[in-house]
């Protein structure tokens, strides 16, 4: 498991991996002249979708979403994802936060709080 202090990172990687997959999703095989392999082209970039929130990802994208960052993380979120309720990036990124284990002077520094 990965320790992180800053929930504003885990909020940026998730953003950052949901542009990852919209922009993978709209990849189409182009063929290749000069050789038998097909090669990736990027659909018309004024064709994607804006990426707002989790409403802009289709279900599937949203699965992959979730299994890259149980991978980033090295902790497991599939399963624990029916308790998710929020629609945002930002909310998807607390859910994680919440999960990751804290730095070991922050739970430290909590203990002595107590």
């Amino acid at each position: 498991m990965t320790a992180v202090d800053d929930r504003a990172v885990v909020q940026e990687n998730v953003e950052r991996e949901a542009l990852k997959i919209l922009l993978f999703s709209n990849l189409d095989l182009v063929p290749n002249t000069t050789s038998e392999e097909s090669i990736p082209e990027l659909k018309d970039l004024d064709e994607l979708p804006e990426l707002t929130d989790l409403t802009n990802l289709d279900s599937f994208s949203i699965v992959l979403l979730v299994l890259a960052l149980e991978d980033t993380y090295g902790i497991a979120l599939l399963d624990d994802m029916s308790g998710f309720t929020g629609t945002t990036f930002a909310d998807l990124g607390d859910f994680i936060y919440d999960r990751l284990p804290k730095p070991q002077a922050q739970q430290d520094s909590s203990l002595s709080a107590t």
